[in-house]
């Protein structure tokens, strides 16, 4: 009899990542259009609103993503916002840029 072998963490997560983007553009999409920060909020401030639901999503959903580094999964955020295509890149990528300078260190 042949035993499947358990897949490491990493394994596992690259086996989610295509069900978490899909989850999490979705997710992404219905915050966005329901808007539950202020109007007048940067797309660097809804996406940190957002990364509250998404990691709890994620953990709870994906226990894979318990142990995988944060910046991954900050990176399948940045993904699914991108995918959704709410927002340009150039857009996106200052809203990255102020996120890693708020978390730098953190």
């Amino acid at each position: 009899m042949f035993w499947k072998r358990r897949k490491t963490p990493d394994e596992q997560v690259k086996d989610d990542t295509d069900a978490i983007l899909d989850v999490l553009g979705s997710t992404w999409v219905k915050f966005h259009d329901q808007l539950p920060v202020a109007p007048n909020a940067t797309l660097a401030e809804r996406i940190d609103s957002f990364s509250v639901v998404a990691f709890r999503g994620m953990f709870e959903n994906y226990p894979s993503t318990k142990s995988a580094p944060i910046g991954a999964l900050w990176m399948l955020i940045f993904n699914a916002v991108m995918q959704s295509k709410t927002h340009s890149v150039a857009e996106l990528n200052a809203a990255v840029a102020t996120l890693e300078a708020k978390y730098a260190g953190g």
